[in-house]
């Protein structure tokens, strides 16, 4: 998990950038429209001929995520071996912007061909001057780009002005983890919404309150970690734990959170739109879960203050201390390795499991946005740096593989299909990882992502510093909504000073 130092430092940078770009007046010249063959050259069937055509690409991915990108893209290698190769590099989410915004303005020899990035950030780099199309090369090439296929928010992330700057490869959010075995000895029912959880939460510390809440795991007492033992009332027993300092909560959480109570990220112009009631009323469902009130749903804290730039981390969920912890799906594997070594003795990883977010935020069930869960979907897109058509429709080719041939490998890792042929495919839902966890994370549909935006940076930064102070113990008795509308007024004048 990354501090928030690394997201501030990452923003300030990201803005610093911008604002040094609007001060000088100028930015990258607008990409001539392609046209015609170009350096092409085709067989006698009418195939464009690939002879060991090299693409770098730049991928997001890291650590055990970027294992298995390495093993996809070298099966890619091998299938079309002699023709494209494709060279990957690895950057973290914060490295590779800074990298990027760097290398394109001072170094472009040294820019890669494609990136493997964020879709939400399409709109932003087009702004600049970085991308160039796809449907152009994609049409050259005959690779598979079928749009109808693709879940309308991951691809509306990536078409600006009906045009696609990049092709969707998947979708991914913030997932929960539970001790299922916590929840089965103490008599606990596995939620389904955010008033289930809430419940299951005020029971929870009930229990522990009254010195009857079993739990075990880690723990330094003397226990082995499989054996049962009583939770301490030395403290509240605080069953979901969050900070803003965790990188779920402020890249997901906050934002599911208002999305699942009606709220919107972006307008239609691009702005900010998430100053609204429907987001202060999802906000306050996080507030509530720190800082419960009278009239909250939770009766009891679900998490202790922890002050913003913590990370709550793995400790209180493998010691019982707690029930539920966010995670990252692609760590869901690991999660499974603590868990077989932890309780090795009685049965697992088989006493864990792994739910989405889908309504955990939600204060009314019915409503068709409560399933919503804000997630971030990847996606590849075509630099501007790249000449030559050959090697774009090189790159148009591996964006169909990625897309139509990653699969239930991908999956595993926490990252969904953006295509939904590839979701709905046998091979796919017949494979036990699909019915053992996979299926537990929710249906890409439902992923929503932050619409395209030149603007992103501000709407991103400026809505998470709501939450953080939301959150914040310092800002307990601050509304939620004073704090949404001063933070959103802040966004706003920044935007019309130097965008």
């Amino acid at each position: 998990m990354k501090k928030l130092l690394a997201l501030v430092l990452c923003v300030l940078f990201a803005m610093t950038a911008m604002l040094v770009t609007a001060c000088e007046g100028e930015q990258t010249p607008a990409v001539t429209p392609p046209e015609g063959e170009g350096d092409i050259v085709r067989d006698a069937d009418g195939n464009v001929v690939y002879d060991n055509v090299e693409i770098k690409m730049w991928s997001v991915t890291t650590g055990d995520d970027a294992n298995t990108q390495d093993d996809i893209i070298a099966r890619f290698n091998e299938t079309y071996k002699g023709m494209i190769k494709v060279n990957v590099e690895h950057y973290s989410r914060y490295d590779l912007e800074t990298l990027l915004s760097s290398t394109i303005q001072f170094d472009k020899e040294k820019a890669p061909d494609i990136l493997f990035n964020h879709g939400s950030r399409t709109a932003e780099y087009f702004d600049r001057g970085w991308l160039r199309e796809v449907d152009y090369f994609f049409g050259k090439s005959g690779a598979t780009f079928d749009k109808p296929d693709f879940v309308p928010s991951l691809l509306e992330s990536v078409v600006i002005d009906g045009k696609a700057y990049g092709m969707p490869i998947d979708c991914h959010s913030a997932i929960m983890c539970v001790r299922s075995d916590i929840l089965e000895k103490n008599g606990l029912s596995m939620p389904t919404n955010y008033a289930e959880l809430c419940a299951v939460c005020d029971q929870a510390a009930a229990l522990a309150a009254a010195n009857n809440l079993w739990i075990r795991g880690e723990n330094s007492d003397g226990y082995k970690s499989d054996e049962w033992r009583k939770a301490s009332t030395a403290q509240p027993y605080t069953a979901f734990p969050i900070s803003f300092g965790d990188m779920w909560v402020h890249e997901f959480v906050g934002y599911s959170a208002m999305v699942q109570n009606g709220g919107e990220i972006v307008a239609s112009d691009g702005m900010p739109a998430w100053n609204s009631a429907a987001t202060a009323n999802g906000i306050q469902v996080l507030k509530n879960w720190i800082f419960p009130t009278a009239t909250s749903q939770n009766k009891s804290a679900m998490s202790i203050d922890y002050g913003s730039s913590y990370d709550v981390g793995d400790a209180p969920f493998n010691k019982g201390e707690c029930i539920f912890k966010l995670q990252g799906p692609w760590a869901w594997q690991k999660e499974k390795q603590t868990f077989d070594l932890l309780l090795s003795k009685d049965g697992g990883s088989a006493n864990i499991t792994t739910r989405s977010l889908t309504f955990m935020f939600a204060t009314d069930t019915s409503k068709p946005c409560a399933s919503k869960i804000k997630g971030e979907g990847h996606a590849i897109t075509l630099l501007s740096t790249v000449t030559s058509y050959t090697k774009a429709c090189a790159a148009t080719v591996f964006m169909d593989y990625m897309a139509n041939f990653s699969g239930i490998e991908w999956a595993k890792r926490g990252h969904l299909p953006a295509a939904r042929s590839v979701s709905a495919a046998n091979e796919y839902l017949s494979d036990p990882a699909y019915n053992e966890y996979v299926k537990y994370w929710g249906e890409p549909k439902d992923y929503v992502v932050v619409a395209p935006t030149k603007y992103y940076s501000y709407v991103d930064s400026y809505f998470k510093s709501a939450v953080q102070k939301s959150l914040a113990g310092s800002y307990k008795d601050r509304n939620v909504a004073d704090i949404l509308k001063s933070e959103y007024d802040d966004c706003i004048d920044y935007i019309n000073l130097y965008a």
